[in-house]
Order: structure tokens, then sequence, then C-alpha cells
């Protein structure tokens, strides 16, 4: 067994990365800052209608590009600035098989989401081509809709239809191929995890650390505020929200996620609370570090047993209640959402357009989006579990 650090032993402190929180220009405000001014130009051509960007961005889509500038400066530049830390915590997070089979499933599903819809594009209303089983499988068709693979005659009128490559996965009611819906389900699940972890989660780590860190007036006003937002029930909200204003995803991040993480400020503020008197925290304190560089680098790092596990059951929750809202039929019509895809697949008056059939008959429809949906919890618990464990500090001595 390899000798344990010793207990006693003062941290080194990284006087650089310390003058670096000194300073009001630093690599990861300038990223910020240059990605804040290159969106409210891109956003001021598209509004002004002065160079065509090729596609037009609704708002939810400069919010979450916004997101994405967020987590690059707060995440991505720190990560690629401490590469050998990055390199440490990646190796341990990828050396359990199941935490590195869920890291490259959330890694494929951010691709897919990215990538996929420039590629597959928006497809046509293909009435003709309504429930095509998948290849390998064998489904009923209507006499009125166009079989691409070989047909076999039943008893009576009933006639089958054998799947073929043209839709590899199969079609829904409105002839859409499944492969396109999942992928545009993948779109929306990436853009609840970017909105989550961009604004909801530093807003509740915010909150908590300076209610921990400062106590006092502030500690017993944000801990109020806190108690008062989690008798609110989030659906009720959302539903207000749903009769007066356009349904969108939009209304549904803000209404759910700015409303869901009063939990996650109680828990930082608790392990705030335990950890600001700790020695090392009382040293870099005394040493003059900002309380910025004392809770990024002290407290954060000590807190992650509990807060990562907390951030992902966030992001699964969000995941979910996005799915479950769009399922109950909340949600844009031209928004493609695993929820909304399986609700087609359960429903007979939705699986009957033209056809009377039962929600096994055209299994493909709901089974393809739920096992996605699934593996994406999965994935994101088994993330969750696999960076508590390689961020926890008393690895990295």
């Amino acid at each position: 067994m390899g000798a344990s650090p010793d207990p006693h032993r003062f941290e080194q402190v990284d006087w650089d990365e310390v003058g670096h929180s000194r300073r009001f220009v630093t690599p990861a405000r300038a990223v910020f800052f240059a990605g804040v001014v290159l969106l409210v130009g891109l956003y001021v051509l598209q509004r002004v209608d002065t160079v065509s960007l090729g596609v037009y961005l609704e708002r939810i889509d400069w919010v979450i590009l916004l997101g994405t500038v967020v987590l690059t400066s707060g995440v991505i530049v720190p990560a690629v600035r401490r590469r050998e830390l990055t390199r440490r915590v990646l190796g341990r997070l990828v050396s359990r098989p199941i935490h590195a089979a869920g890291a490259v499933f959330l890694g494929v599903l951010s691709l897919v989401a990215v990538v996929g819809p420039a590629v597959f594009g928006s497809p046509d209303l293909m009435f003709q081509h309504r429930f095509h089983a998948p290849y390998g499988f064998t489904g009923e068709a209507s006499w009125s809709a166009e079989c691409l693979g070989e047909v076999t005659d039943g008893e009576g009128i009933t006639r089958y239809c054998d799947g073929t490559m043209t839709y590899p996965l199969g079609t829904n009611h409105r002839g859409h191929p499944m492969g396109h819906l999942v992928v545009e389900g993948a779109r929306t699940t990436l853009y609840v995890l970017v909105f989550t972890a961009a604004f909801v989660v530093p807003l509740a780590a915010a909150v908590g650390i300076v209610a921990g860190f400062r106590g006092g007036r502030i500690d017993d006003l944000l801990m109020s505020y806190v108690d008062v937002q989690l008798c609110i029930p989030a659906i009720v909200v959302f539903f207000i929200g749903y009769m007066y204003w356009n349904v969108s995803l939009l209304l549904l991040l803000v209404m759910f996620g700015l409303l869901s993480w009063g939990g996650i400020a109680r828990l930082v503020r608790s392990e705030t609370l335990q950890r600001r008197e700790d020695g090392h925290v009382l040293v870099a304190r005394s040493l003059g570090a900002s309380p910025f560089y004392v809770a990024k680098r002290h407290i954060v790092p000590n807190i992650t047993n509990t807060l990562v596990p907390a951030i992902f059951h966030l992001l699964a929750l969000l995941v979910l209640v996005e799915a479950g809202v769009a399922f109950l039929g909340f949600h844009h019509l031209e928004l493609y959402s695993w929820g909304s895809t399986i609700q087609e697949g359960l429903d007979p008056s939705m699986t009957g357009v033209g056809l009377v059939m039962e929600p096994h008959e055209v299994w493909w429809v709901s089974t393809f989006p739920a096992i996605a949906l699934t593996l994406t919890l999965v994935s994101l618990k088994l993330v969750g579990d696999g960076l508590r464990d390689a961020l926890d500090p008393r690895r990295n001595h």
C-alpha cells in the first residue's frame, strides 16, 4: 500500500493563479466577453437582415449559445489551463468501464445533437410511408400506404410490409423517420442540459457559497428566499405561463430550471459552513487570497462528494421533466421531444391515422425514444458518480 498523504502538510499554493484571481482580465473572462460580443453582433445582423446566417435562430437558440459561451469560459478554459489536473480527472473517470460508457454515450449524444439536425435537415410529411417497420421487422400496412419492402398478404384484406434500410428505425404516423425524431429529441435534451449547467447550477452554487461564507443577515435573506422558492410548485407556474404566453422550451426551462435550484443552494451552504473554518481555508485567507479564489480553490473542491451527484441529479431530473411535460402534450408542435414521440406511439388516437392499430403494433415509435431517454438518465447518473470520485481532493495528492 502506498503512503497516505501527510494531513499536517500545507498545500502548495499556485501564486500565479492567486494573482490571476485578482486581475480583472483573465483568460476565462476574456473568452466570455469575446463570446458575448460575437453573439450580440450576430444577433444584430440577423435582426437587421444585413447578413444571412444560413439559418434563422430562435430565442431559445440564442439562450443556448450564450450558455455555451458560459460553459466554455467557466469550464473548458480552466480545464485547458490546468491540463495536468484535467488529464488526471479524465483518466480516473474512464478508469471504470461503466463510467467510461456513460461518458462516451453523453459525448455521442452531444455530437449527434449538434451535427445531426444539420445532416438530416427537416423531413417532409410522407403519409404514404407512415408506420414503416424498422429494418428486419414486419409491420401491418394499409392499402393506401406505399410499401418499400416486400409485401406479405395476411388474412382478409390485411397486408404486411417488411422494413428496409430506407428507414432503418421505421417511421411514425406522419412518415417521419424515427432516426430523425431521435436526433431531434437529442437536441432538445442537449438544450436542457446546457441551460441547466450554464445558468441554474452556477446560480445555486453562488447563492449557497455566499450565504455560507458571509453568514449573518445575507445568509438569512438568501435562505429565506430559497425557502419561499421551494414552496412554489414549478408545474403550476408553468401552466400559468402556458395559458398567457406561447408554449416554448424556453418557458419550460425558465419555470422549472429557476425554481429547482433551492436544494443545491442549501447543500452548498451547509458544506460551506463546515469548510470555511478548516485550517487550509483560514491559512489561505490570512495570506491574502480573495474570497473568490478561496471559494473556487478550497471550498468547491472539498464539497464535490455531495455537490457533483446533486448537480447531475438535477440535470437528469430536468431532462425527465421536459420529456414528461412533452408527453402530456404541453410542448410546441414543431419541437420534437422524446416525450412527445413516446406519447405518439402509446396513444391509439394518434397512431390510428388511417389505420386501426394498437400501440404494440407500432412499438418502434415509442421504444426507440424511450431507450434513448433511459440511456441518457442512466449515463448522467454514472458520470455524476464517476466525477464525484475523480474530483475527490483526497485522491489528488
